[in-house]
Formats: structure tokens, C-alpha cells, sequence
């Protein structure tokens, strides 16, 4: 029993380090990639990658129709199925395409982006055919177990990536370059993948069911739904802001949202690890669960606000260090706005990861509609009244009225939930930081960031010491983190 025990745990393990590598190493690379063209190409080209990249992400989702979680599913129920999955599932999503195409083009031509925005939108769409294909591989790798395999081929594309889009840009290419770039290496990642899965996973036979087809797209209709809601709720800010301004107003939203990707990493890093203990605690009752809940919260918080602070201080520098010119330095408003966007974030991954641990997805579906339809109202408001600040706004409103409904929902169900609590040491050792940065910003910027992390750190670690009664109660503290 202990040696399958230790066979199941390292498979796990191996599965879980395999997909967050890739996903750091792709998000990583696609920084890179951002910050590239910003040098490279100015402001104007970043805001048409960044409006491409988003409206193509929103016809990605339409175009897998769903169907990774249902594969994902139905397929480690009863592998026997993979060959079906993998022939009707290809067949599905290319039909899905091209209606998405078809939907693109008018979403394109409705928009009246000019001529080369519109250019550059249409030859991204492309990739849509190879990104379907690596969808549903990449959905047979997960359900047999087999995570590995995704690693192998997205790791050393991606920085394949990043690399040839360096050497490439250095040497004078243009737009048209990076949108080669992107669509070669989807391409070869599905290439890849389908002859892993062909080799590795199941061999087909190349006959198509209409049946299974129905019955797969009957069962796929809830995770399209929030699928959908989620990458409209990413998207609309995007979509009105280049209704409303230009595309280098994109370009300055984009750039302060791109800074917080690697905290929103962490956070699901952070809730990807203790998401089984908490469905294990929901066993125990939802006020174990929501306990649990708060310690997360705290967690995050942790990790949270000194980015909050820090950015706040050095908005203007930080950007200007990462994308290299002085145009990107009048998004340091944005950034101070948008940047509270990842406090308020740290109470949503927490109490939406609650919710889903307490088996309430229809709520969670209900609180991503109600917050894509809000995105929508405040967008259109605040944008066309206030342009790029309005954007911002929104994106920190938006994100208050998820923090308003999850609190509600969890109260409903467990009583009520103390918001403040988690803050208030995080809190206090950001406010030493910041009283620091007060002083002590205009050293050199490196030397500022390393020497405020430090002095962050150490407040943190006095402040939980004091707060805790002492070192031995700290880790009993943190140990209900992981404890069954």
C-alpha cells in the first residue's frame, strides 16, 4: 500500500511540476516576447499585438467548443476513449473554427479597425487551427496521466521562441515578423503533441462519429459557457478601450497589466498546491473549510500587497526599466491604479477556490456572469468619459464587485467572513516598505527593489513572530495550512 502510495504521490508530483514549468516558462516567454516589441517596435505596435492577442484569446475559447474539460474527464474515466476524443474532438474544433473565423472577420470588419490593426487580427487568427489541435492533445496527455509530455514540447518551443523573436527583431523585423514567429511555434507545439499522442497515448482509426459528436457537444455546453465568460470578462476592457482611443492606449494598459502576471502566477501556484486539502476539509464541514479559507487569504496577502506598495512607489521607473522607453512612462498612473487590481484579486482566488472546494460551481458560474456583465457597464462608462484611466478603473471595480459577491456567497453559506484579519500583518510590514521607499527611492533601481524586499521581509517575520507568541507557534500556525 505505501509503495503504490509513493508511486501515486510522485506521479502527482511529477504532473504538477510539469505543468506549472510549461505555463511559466510560455507566460515568461510571452513577456519577453511584449517587452521586445516594446523596444524594438514602440508603443503603437505593442498596443496592435496586445488588442490581437486578446481578441484572438476570446475566439480560442470558442473555437475548443469546451471541450478540454470534458476529455480531461471523460477520458481518465475510461481511457478506452482517447482514440474516439482524439478523432471526433479534432473534428469538432476545426468545424469550430471556422465559424470562428467566419465570427472574427465580422467582429473585425463591425469594429472598423483600420486596415494593418485589421491585418495583423486576422493573420494571428491562424493560429486558431494549430492552438484547437493542441488543446485536445494536451487534454489526452492530463487524462492518462501523462502531463510530462506537455512540458517536453512547450518548454523548449517557447523559449525557442522567445530566442528567435530576439535574434529576429535585432535584426530589423517588424510586426509581420512577430506574428510569423507566434504562428511557427503554435504550429510546431501541435505538431509535436499530435505525434506524442499518436505514439504515445492511442492510435486512431480515422472514422468520424456523428453520434459521439452530439452527444460530446450536448456535454460540453457548461464549461463553453464559462469559458466564455471568463475570456469576455479579460477581453471587453481591451475591446472598449480601442473603440474609444487608439491602440497605444492599449499598449500603455497592457504594459502595466503584463507586470502583474508573475503575481497572478503565484497566486494560482499558491491555490493550485492546497487545493486538495481544502476539498479534503470541506469534508469536515464548510466552517473548517472556511477557516482554511482565511489562511489563504493571509497567504496571498503576503505575497500580494509589497507588490501592490512597491509598484505604487515605482511605477515610473519599473516601467521604464522593463520596456525601455520613455513613452511607456506615462502608464505609471495606470499601473498605480490597476495594481490594486492584485490585492482585491488575493480575496477572489481565495474564496473562489472555497466555493469550489465546497462544490459550488453554479455559483461561481453565476459570479463570472455577473462580473463579465459589470465589466461591460463600468467599461463602457468609465472609458468613454475618462479613455486609458477609465480602463483602469474598471479593471479594480470589476474586480471589487467579485470580492462584494464571494463574500456574500461564502457568508451565506458559512457564516460571516473576516476580510480584514488576513490583511493586517501583510499590511503593516508593506507600510514599513513603503515608509522605507519614502526615504530611500531614489538609489539606483535594482539596489531599491532588493533592499526593500529585505526590509519587507524582515518586518513580515518580526511582525508574525510577535503575533504569533513566538517561533514554535508561527509554525504551528502555517502548519494548519497543509494538514489534513
Amino acid at each position: 500500500m505505501s509503495s503504490t502510495f509513493s508511486i501515486s504521490l510522485r506521479t502527482i508530483a511529477r504532473n504538477a511540476a510539469s505543468v506549472l514549468a510549461s505555463d511559466v516558462v510560455t507566460r515568461a516567454s510571452t513577456f519577453v516576447l511584449y517587452a521586445l516589441v516594446t523596444r524594438h517596435l514602440g508603443l503603437f505596435r505593442f498596443g496592435q499585438l496586445s488588442l490581437a492577442l486578446s481578441i484572438v484569446y476570446t475566439a480560442q475559447v470558442f473555437a475548443t467548443a469546451g471541450l478540454k474539460t470534458l476529455i480531461i474527464r471523460e477520458a481518465a474515466k475510461d481511457r478506452t476513449k482517447t482514440a474516439q476524443y482524439l478523432v471526433n474532438g479534432v473534428a469538432i474544433v476545426t468545424g469550430a473554427t471556422l465559424i470562428s473565423l467566419v465570427l472574427l472577420l465580422g467582429f473585425v470588419w463591425i469594429m472598423g479597425y483600420g486596415a494593418d490593426t485589421a491585418r495583423v487580427i486576422l493573420l494571428l487568427a491562424l493560429i486558431l487551427f494549430p492552438y484547437t489541435i493542441s488543446t485536445i492533445c494536451e487534454a489526452l496527455f492530463q487524462a492518462v496521466e501523462q502531463m510530462h509530455f506537455i512540458a517536453y514540447v512547450n518548454i523548449p518551443l517557447n523559449l525557442a521562441k522567445a530566442g528567435g523573436a530576439f535574434v529576429l527583431l535585432r535584426a530589423g523585423g517588424g510586426i509581420y515578423t512577430v506574428v510569423a514567429i507566434l504562428l511557427l511555434t503554435q504550429g510546431a507545439i501541435a505538431a509535436f503533441e499530435l505525434a506524442l499522442v499518436v505514439s504515445r497515448v492511442t492510435r486512431p482509426r480515422l472514422r468520424i462519429d456523428l453520434g459521439f459528436i452530439r452527444r460530446a457537444l450536448s456535454q460540453t455546453a457548461p464549461f463553453l459557457a464559462i469559458d466564455v465568460l471568463i475570456s469576455l470578462w479579460g477581453t471587453i476592457t481591451i475591446v472598449i478601450l480601442s473603440s474609444f482611443r487608439s491602440e497605444s492606449d492599449v499598449g500603455l494598459l497592457s504594459a502595466s497589466s503584463q507586470l502583474l502576471t508573475p503575481v497572478v502566477l503565484l497566486y494560482q501556484s499558491v491555490v493550485l498546491s492546497l487545493f486538495p486539502v481544502m476539498c479534503r476539509r470541506y469534508e469536515a464541514g464548510f466552517e473548517s473549510l472556511k477557516r482554511l479559507s482565511q489562511r489563504v487569504t493571509e497567504l496571498l496577502m503576503t505575497i500580494g500587497l509589497p507588490i501592490v506598495v512597491g509598484l505604487s512607489f515605482l511605477a515610473e521607473r519599473i516601467l521604464v526599466l522593463v520596456y525601455g522607453g520613455q513613452d511607456f512612462a506615462l502608464g505609471a498612473v495606470v499601473l498605480r491604479i490597476v495594481v490594486w487590481e492584485v490585492f482585491l484579486r488575493a480575496y477572489t482566488t481565495a474564496l473562489g477556490q472555497t466555493l469550489l472546494a465546497g462544490d459550488r460551481e453554479r455559483i461561481t458560474l453565476s459570479i463570472v456572469a455577473i462580473n463579465t456583465l459589470a465589466n461591460l457597464v463600468i467599461g463602457v462608462i468609465l472609458i468613454s468619459q475618462f479613455g486609458l484611466i477609465g480602463a483602469a478603473l474598471t479593471i479594480v471595480l470589476t474586480r471589487g464587485v467579485g470580492v462584494v459577491q464571494h463574500y456574500i456567497q461564502v457568508s451565506r453559506i458559512a457564516g460571516s467572513v473576516n476580510l480584514l484579519a488576513p490583511v493586517r500583518i501583510p499590511a503593516l510590514a508593506s507600510l514599513c516598505m513603503g515608509v522605507y521607499l519614502i526615504v530611500f527611492r531614489h538609489h539606483g533601481i535594482v539596489i531599491t527593489i532588493v533592499s526593500a524586499a529585505l526590509v519587507y521581509a524582515a518586518a513580515l517575520g518580526a511582525l508574525t513572530i510577535w503575533s504569533a507568541g513566538g517561533v514554535r507557534r508561527v509554525r504551528t500556525h502555517y502548519r494548519y495550512l497543509w494538514s489534513e
